[in-house]
């Protein structure tokens, strides 16, 4: 059976609707109040009855419930990460409504959170409006398509984030929380076995070294997944051979201060495609002439050291991060050149992008549970990036591929910056925060021949402020509404394409801005057996940097472009009864493009680009006793359905990717012990090969995909 539904919705109603939805919850919330002022109180749910679990985030710099956070916030728990272990930017933007995880190849991976994000291909790996940060590390979008391991949980907070989580948080911040050596004892090693030659294997050793003196933990995995995607004329493409590495140590042998260093690396090699044509027989094949190749290295260390005051913390976050991404692709593929009737010459591309990232957090802030709520640091992070590269996109004619371009790209970021949140009047709750940043930028290119006419260099400095104000107001215990307005600004960026003439770098694009309003309810009914999140926003976006393959030339070209998006988000989860959860999510974008600052406008009224009118996501789990079926232990079963519509390729609207579904699903047993589980799982059930990039390349439709349907069976056991 095929069905489709089609629906249209102005920026207008949504905020009408909202507003009614607003008032009537408002209404509940105050018969609720009144109600309980004339009946006997009940608080509390009897001890015997089960309720959901809080979450704790740390989105505001201190642990905090999520429920009384006046922010649109998803926390990703790490059993949905490890339905996508390969993968995780698809498994966080599947489990948060209104988020995209745009997906062209390795090193050409972005977040785009309610719409706002690189309106194409990001021209540089600064050059994003979605801040990615590991345990509060900022890294950047080189290092953000990293497999994450020994993950805690994934924090997504929608909405400009900088004031507490820096520069490049226009649209949102996403931070990763690990789990740190803090002594708990964790042994265990797990291994998977499927379909498509996968494998993996983990181990994971965590516990006390010295006792109240040195706790340490670790993690190690190795992956590899064979290819899915046919090939005419190499192997077949897509594989992945990965291994990981996490681990760290935490002294505590002083009072009140703790210190904790740790350690990461990171070898991913894979073969996917530069492209794909999209209407190819039996899709996905390619056409390349030769195969690819992209090995992704990661290392970094982290030293954090808190001291606990009688009124106040004291964080100092000190990090060095090392990225590289070596790639070599072939932008010759016969299958596309055959529908331009042109011969199929190989055009192999190489690139090699490094970066070392030093960065420093020195903050300070109140403890959990005081009364006011309140941070202020400074920061600062300093880059050191290069590009060499030899391809036709890196040097004019004649040069072309005979000659290597490269370019070095240093930029420092300052900030100061502060958050307070007042109550007041009994149920009222004031925040406010802001950033000072100050960025300084140097671009400089040079070539293998010393040509003078391709040589030159380029800077550029920007003092600016991005803030944050909200207002809530909590009808009851369970109850609270707030509204927010929020001022984001991103850093101003130069393409790593691209190439000086006489000698001369053009100056960078101006830096993306934006303001954003949010008015959400948050609520907890049935004794804490659900909770409701709901949230309304409109962003409004100038000058989002642009960058896309002109169709005419079939070579990239950059501009920037004014935006608006608007919708919404309703998320909750449901304790049906002991051990049987539901979760879900629902989101909505309206997009639209507005004034070009570069040229001619031609795209206005467009929809932004990768920006889906509608997002879904909802999961079941079930654990219960094996005596059902005669066995000793429990059993558990999850099953997790995930939805995209369909969204825009480009800024032109020359074609729209295609809406996928996504199920997953895992069977599990458990003795009675508790330190032995066998499991089977399914991802990806329907085999759809999700659209995850589109271009028009030449006048043709490329697209990029993701994996292939996988079945497999695993086992982990606890020491």
């Amino acid at each position: 059976m095929k069905f489709s539904i089609t629906y249209t919705l102005s920026a207008r109603p949504i905020f009408l609707l909202a507003t009614f939805l607003a008032s009537g919850w408002a209404c509940v919330a105050e018969a609720q109040t009144a109600s309980a002022q004339t009946e006997p109180a009940q608080t509390n749910a009897q001890p015997d009855t089960p309720v959901l679990e809080p979450i704790v985030v740390t989105a505001r710099k201190t642990k905090e419930d999520l429920k009384q956070v006046p922010q649109s916030i998803t926390v990703v728990t790490p059993e949905s990460l490890k339905l996508a272990p390969f993968d995780p930017g698809a498994a966080i933007a599947r489990n948060s409504p209104n988020v995209q995880w745009v997906n062209r190849a390795i090193g050409s991976q972005f977040f785009s959170i309610r719409g706002v994000s690189s309106l194409g291909t990001p021209v540089n790996y600064s050059d994003g409006t979605v801040a990615f940060s590991t345990d509060g590390v900022p890294n950047s979008m080189m290092s953000a398509s990293n497999v994450l391991l020994d993950v805690n949980r994934v924090e997504v907070m929608r909405g400009p984030q900088g004031t507490l989580w820096g520069s490049n948080a226009l649209g949102g911040a996403i931070n990763v929380v690990t789990n740190q050596p803090d002594g708990t004892r964790d042994i265990h090693a797990t291994g998977e076995i499927g379909a498509n030659d996968y494998r993996m294997g983990e181990v994971v050793l965590g516990g006390n070294i010295i006792t109240d003196t040195l706790d340490g933990r670790m993690a190690l995995r190795y992956g590899h997944q064979g290819g899915d995607v046919r090939s005419l004329y190499t192997d077949d493409l897509d594989k992945r051979d990965l291994g990981a590495f996490r681990g760290g140590i935490r002294f505590t042998g002083t009072d009140d201060t703790t210190v904790t260093l740790t350690g990461s690396y990171l070898r991913d090699e894979g073969n996917a495609p530069f492209y794909l044509l999209r209407d190819a027989s039996r899709f996905p094949t390619s056409g390349t002439l030769t195969e690819p190749k992209s090995v992704t290295t990661q290392g970094g260390t982290t030293l954090t050291v808190e001291h606990e005051f009688g009124a106040f913390r004291v964080t100092s976050v000190s990090a060095y991060q090392y990225n590289e991404l070596d790639s070599k692709s072939d932008n010759a593929d016969k299958l596309v050149y055959d529908q331009l009737g042109f011969p199929a010459v190989s055009s192999r591309g190489h690139l090699d992008d490094k970066e070392n990232i030093f960065s420093q957090e020195l903050r300070l802030n109140s403890l959990e549970g005081d009364p006011i709520r309140w941070v202020m640091g400074a920061s600062v992070a300093h880059g050191e990036g290069s590009r060499t590269c030899v391809s036709a996109q890196c040097a004019p004619a004649p040069y072309f591929d005979t000659i290597r371009m490269d370019t070095d790209l240093d930029s420092t970021n300052l900030g100061l910056f502060g958050d307070i949140s007042i109550p007041f009047a009994e149920r009222w709750e004031f925040s406010i925060g802001g950033r000072l940043n100050h960025d300084d930028i140097e671009l400089k290119r040079r070539n293998s021949r010393d040509i003078a006419d391709l040589t030159g260099s380029n800077s550029t400095s920007e003092t600016y402020p991005t803030g944050r104000m909200a207002l809530a107001y909590k009808w009851s215990d369970e109850v609270q509404t707030y509204v927010s307005v929020a001022r984001g600004h991103a850093a101003r960026v130069y393409p790593l394409f691209g190439f000086p003439v006489n000698g001369v770098v053009d100056d960078p694009y101006p830096a993306a801005t934006g303001w954003t309003y949010e008015a959400g309810i948050k609520t907890s009914l049935f004794d804490d057996r659900l909770e409701l999140d709901a949230s309304v926003y409109h962003n409004d976006i100038k000058n989002g940097v642009m960058t896309f393959i002109d169709p005419a030339l079939g070579t990239f070209r950059t501009t920037y472009q004014d935006y608006e998006t608007t919708g919404f988000e309703l998320q909750g989860r449901l304790l049906i009864s002991e051990g049987l959860t539901l979760t879900g999510g629902l989101g909505y974008t309206y997009s639209e493009l507005g004034a070009n600052g570069a040229s001619t406008n031609t795209v206005s009224g467009n929809k932004v680009p990768n920006a889906p009118e509608w997002t879904a996501a909802t999961g079941l789990q079930y654990g219960t006793s094996a005596q059902a079926v005669s066995l000793p232990g429990s059993l558990s079963f999850g099953v997790q359905y995930q939805f995209t519509g369909s969204r825009s390729a480009d800024v032109d609207n020359s074609f729209d990717l295609k809406p996928y579904h996504i199920v997953d699903t895992r069977v599990g047993w458990k003795n009675d012990a508790n330190d032995l589980e066998v499991y089977a799982f399914g991802r990806n059930l329907l085999d759809q090969r999700a659209e995850t990039f589109g271009a028009l390349y030449l006048g043709i439709e490329t697209v990029a995909v993701g994996p292939g349907r996988i079945f497999g069976l695993g086992i982990t056991k606890s020491f």
